[in-house]
């Protein structure tokens, strides 16, 4: 089941403004469809991960420190 509003405006310190708003995000981006806004039961989700060109980069090259200590002991 789908958090309430209220629910997520306690786990993400957000006001009910900023939730709406992302949520309306998520409907404009079509990761979810909201139709009968009376409450978040009524979300389909239709795609839970990031879509491929939204990944951010994950840089894979060594880093330039001494790790030894952390990975060798």
């Amino acid at each position: 089941m789908f958090p309430t509003i209220h629910e997520l405006m306690n786990k993400t310190g957000k006001d009910q403004p900023d939730v709406m708003a992302a949520l309306d995000a998520l409907v404009v981006t079509e990761y979810i469809h909201w139709e009968d806004r009376s409450d978040t039961a009524n979300i389909v989700i239709l795609e839970g991960w990031e879509r491929e060109g939204e990944r951010p980069k994950v840089d894979h090259t060594p880093s330039s420190g001494n790790i030894d200590y952390w990975t060798q002991y």
